[in-house]
Order: structure tokens, then C-alpha cells, then sequence
């Protein structure tokens, strides 16, 4: 049967029973350098149980990739290097002040514009010139050249001796007046000639439409005793 196993006993609880069991022997050296080696062993198992395990899934902390935050940080440290150094100056926000006043002048002017534009619009109207009349020289036409007859066709007394004073007026030259063939014309006819001229019977037949409905110019055989013969009708204007 094996033999049975002893307890194991610290070296500080040894010299403890030396100590004790040796009371009345010859007094022995207690060995302190074994004590302070086990109190430092001691100490070192603490630490290494109370040591925390570094953790595997710590992720390291992300630096701002924000480019003002790193200009702020970099004028920061800068201005911590040497605090008896002379203050930098910093431009930037001058150079922003500057940029923001020249952003609203240039607004301001281009406001004042818009208005002015809208103030000031004109509307432009085109003047079509007119076309003037030109003025056609009349040709001069001799109303005494044509001896006129006039004849009273209508069924009004003295109708034929009223028309000669009328155009005897306006310059014409009647030679003689009577009654026609017929009394019921209810339109005045113009006879005349190949060879009168048509300057002429236009200006009579002018003057005949003020006061009668003038039809269709007839023509007069080249032995008529008359180169003209005006024979008045009942239509009248």
C-alpha cells in the first residue's frame, strides 16, 4: 500500500514551527530573502488574474477625414507649438468676408438692372410711310369744239332747255335743243361721232351723271348734221 502523501507546507509556515519547536534551542537565523520570494510570487499571480484580456474585435478609432476638421486641428497644433511664438495670422476668413460682399454687390447690380429694364422699356412703333398721290396733269380738252344738240326724251316740260344752261355753264357750246322721237327714255344716251374726242364726251358724260342715270354712248353716222346729240331721259340721280 503506497505511503500515504504529506501535505505540502509553505516555507513560511515551516520557520513558524522551527521557530516555535525550537523556542528553548539555540536561537536560529530566520531566512527572509525565501519570505519576500514568496510574497512576490503572490503578487505577480494577482496581476496576471486580474490582468483583462485584450480584446480581438476592438476596432481602432477612426481618424475625421473631414478636410476643414483636419485644418482646424493642424492651425490648433500649430498655434500649441510655441505659446511665446508671435500669433499667425490667418487669411481665410478675411478672403471669405471678401468673397460673400462681392457675391451680393454683384446680385445687387444685377437686380437693378432687371428694373431699370423693365422702367425704362419703350415701344417702338414703325412708321409705314403713306403713298402720296401723284397728281396726273388733266389734259386740257376744248369744249367748244363739238357742237352739242340736246333732245328732251323724258316727259318733263323744258327738261332740254334746263340742261342747256347747265352746260353752257361749264363751257360747252349747244348748238341747238328740241323734243326727241319719243318721250319715254328713262336713260340719257350720249350719240356722237367716230372722231370726237373721247376726252371730251368723258367730261360731258361727267357732267350729265350729276343730275341723269347716263346709259350707253352711242355712235352718230359720219353725215349726222350734229358731230353730238344728248337726248335726256326720266331716271334721274
Amino acid at each position: 500500500m503506497a505511503a500515504a502523501k504529506k501535505p505540502k507546507v509553505s516555507k513560511s509556515e515551516e520557520a513558524a514551527s522551527a521557530s516555535l519547536s525550537g523556542a528553548s534551542d539555540e536561537p536560529k537565523p530566520v531566512e527572509v530573502l525565501d519570505i519576500v520570494t514568496e510574497t512576490t510570487e503572490r503578487i505577480e499571480v494577482t496581476e496576471e488574474v486580474t490582468k483583462e484580456p485584450k480584446s480581438e474585435d476592438q476596432t481602432p478609432v477612426e481618424t475625421s477625414s473631414d478636410p476643414l476638421t483636419d485644418f482646424k486641428e493642424k492651425m490648433n497644433e500649430e498655434e500649441q507649438v510655441s505659446p511665446y511664438a508671435p500669433a499667425k495670422k490667418n487669411f481665410m476668413w478675411p478672403i471669405l468676408f471678401i468673397f460673400i460682399i462681392a457675391l451680393l454687390l454683384l446680385g445687387g447690380i444685377f437686380v437693378y438692372k432687371q428694373g431699370m429694364n423693365k422702367g425704362t422699356q419703350v415701344n417702338v412703333v414703325t412708321l409705314t410711310p403713306t403713298p402720296t398721290a401723284i397728281p396726273v396733269p388733266t389734259k386740257a380738252v376744248d369744249l367748244t369744239k363739238y357742237e352739242i344738240k340736246i333732245l328732251n326724251g323724258s316727259e318733263v316740260d323744258g327738261e332740254a332747255g334746263r340742261q342747256q344752261s347747265i352746260l353752257e355753264e361749264e363751257g360747252f357750246k349747244v348748238s341747238s335743243i328740241g323734243n326727241a322721237d319719243k318721250s319715254d327714255y328713262t336713260k340719257t344716251i350720249i350719240q356722237a361721232k367716230e372722231n370726237v374726242d373721247k376726252d371730251f364726251l368723258g367730261k360731258l358724260k361727267s357732267i350729265l351723271e350729276e343730275s341723269f342715270v347716263v346709259g350707253e354712248m352711242e355712235e352718230l353716222p359720219q353725215d349726222a348734221d350734229s358731230d353730238v346729240i344728248v337726248i335726256i331721259g326720266s331716271e334721274t340721280n
